[in-house]
């Protein structure tokens, strides 16, 4: 502690030892400070409200059929492009300010000067405020009128501009694709002739190598069955004799009928008549599916008729066993009865099945062979369909973006039309002057009361800084303590001055001097902003 204010005490006497070099700077910088700030010129500012009003009655109502052109978009672009160079130049010829440019150069100045003085800001959604600060009242307010100018006539001609070039530019991008469709037609129908039996549908080859297949496989299923019966039946034949033994009375005996003939006629005709019904099935299965009412009414037929043929034979089996049985010994023991050989009815029976049978087992052969041909035929030619059926698509696919974008743009055409019918048949945005260009006689700036203060304040800061690198630059020794931090031998001690009344009352002097210069530079910062004062006051 004792050390910290030893050092302050320090540094304290050595600014005192330079605090007339520090007074003159801290008069010098304040002098000249003060004489900048009072030659500043005053600053007017004038400013204008202008309301936008978009809410118009149709706008809603056309919302979705006419183009919207986004009012307030446009209105909050024009606010950020207002201070742009050739509205810039717009407003220096209707205020009259370039009428002291002489070169190009001086009316750069001249923009620069006025981008920089222009405040353009928003208080809502659609209210705006112009404000330009000049040293003028007068030409801040030509200023401001004519901002006011540039902001209301730049917006009235640049939608319907646009409009009709989107327009000019839509009418161009339809007769483009008008040809385009034209030439896609004439692509799709070139290319629908040439590859006419290759494209997707019921008749392209693809469907009807399906449709070959399909009866190819029908004709095989069919010719294995028949197949199988014939099998069946030639199984059935190699356990049936073909002839039967019958025997007759002699002329005593009556001349009875052959034994067996009657169950024999039976079983042929419930044999042949289960043929018929299942030749007629087969006709109809061409044709139909099982369901149908006709195949589905014939199959109960050919299931009675095949009871039926079985019933006869068990009939048949029976009655040749009993004639066997009983008639047969006693005509074998008559020496009148006649022994004859006939042909079995069921053998030829199921003979005639049988060739029945191949003859369909040969025709269905050769459909099978026709099959097969007119299979390996569409196989070639279906090979392609899939390459046509790609290529294809790609010209549907082509077709069909050039077309959307047609009728996209046919509804953006007519879009256009309403909007510009919208845009100059009805006034859709209205301009309304909420506070006219004004400016007050009282100056806005500049803010001399504060700066006279920031000059004081830097004065003095800059003189005391001033006299501490002074006493930094200082490499004398003021005290023991620094001659002991300076060598390394013991200081023994120190000689005090002696202090005559001359120098005492010289000292009181100085001190006084340098108290009433301050005071000097604190009076005249007081009557530097009493004067400020008076003159605002008085404005």
């Amino acid at each position: 502690m004792d050390s910290a204010k030893v050092v302050l005490l320090t540094y304290a006497a050595a600014l005192w030892r330079r605090r007339w070099q520090g007074a003159i700077v801290a008069w010098l910088f304040c002098l000249v400070g003060w004489g900048f700030v009072m030659q500043l010129p005053n600053i007017y500012q004038a400013t204008a409200r202008i309301y936008v009003d978009t809410d118009s009655m149709l706008r809603p109502l056309m919302r979705g059929i006419a183009v919207d052109s986004n009012i307030l978009n446009e209105v909050d672009l024009m606010q950020r492009t207002l201070l742009s160079r050739p509205n810039l130049i717009r407003v220096l010829h209707l205020s009259d300010l370039d009428l002291g440019a002489k070169t190009p150069a001086d009316t750069e100045d001249l923009l620069t000067d006025l981008q920089r003085r222009i405040v353009v800001t928003s208080e809502g959604r659609n209210l705006f405020t112009l404000a330009y600060s000049g040293p003028n009242v007068v030409t801040a307010k030509k200023v401001v009128q004519s901002l006011l100018t540039v902001f209301v006539e730049s917006n009235l001609g640049n939608s319907r501009k646009d409009m009709v070039s989107a327009r000019n530019f839509i009418d161009e991008q339809l007769h483009d694709y008008e040809r385009q469709l034209d030439a896609a037609d004439k692509r799709m129908s070139e290319f629908k002739a040439k590859n006419i039996g290759f494209l997707p549908g019921d008749n392209n080859f693809a469907t009807k190598l399906d449709n070959a297949n399909a009866d190819l496989a029908k004709t095989q299923a069919e010719l294995q069955e028949d197949r199988t019966k014939r099998d069946e039946l030639n199984k059935q034949l190699a356990g049936i004799p073909k002839t039967i033994e019958t025997t007759t009375a002699g002329p005593d005996l009556g001349g009875g009928p052959p034994i067996g003939d009657d169950s024999s006629s039976g079983l042929a005709d419930a044999n042949a008549r289960v043929a018929d019904l299942e030749r007629q099935i087969k006709t109809l299965l061409d044709t139909f599916t099982p369901q149908y009412p006709d195949v589905v009414r014939l199959q109960k037929r050919l299931d009675q008729a095949k009871q039926d043929a079985k019933d006869a034979q068990a009939k048949a089996d029976k009655a040749a066993a009993d004639a066997a049985k009983d008639g047969g010994n006693d005509a074998a023991n008559d020496p009148r009865a006649l022994h004859n050989t006939a042909p079995n009815p069921t053998y030829e029976a199921l003979t005639l099945q049988v060739v029945a049978l191949q003859t369909t087992i040969a025709s269905l052969e050769a459909r099978e062979q026709r099959n097969q041909a007119e299979v390996e035929k569409w196989r070639k030619l279906a090979v392609s369909v899939p390459e046509v059926a790609a290529q294809m698509a790609k010209l549907n696919r082509d077709y069909d973006v050039i077309h959307k974008a047609y009728e996209e743009l046919l509804n953006r055409r007519e879009a256009a039309k309403i909007g510009n019918d919208l845009e100059t048949q009805t006034q859709t945005v209205q301009f309304r002057i909420i506070d006219p260009p004004d400016a007050p006689t009282q100056p806005i700036g500049p803010k001399r009361l504060l700066f006279l203060s920031m000059v004081l304040v830097a004065g003095v800061s800059a003189g005391g800084a001033f006299a501490f690198l002074l006493a930094q630059m200082d490499d004398s020794i003021a005290t023991m303590r620094q001659l002991k931090d300076l060598v390394t031998w013991p200081v023994l001690g120190a000689v005090s001055a002696v202090t005559l009344p001359f120098d005492r009352r010289r000292r009181r002097v100085t001190a006084i001097a340098f108290a009433v210069s301050c005071v000097v530079l604190v009076t005249v910062y007081v009557g530097l902003v009493s004067a400020e004062v008076f003159l605002q006051l008085r404005a």
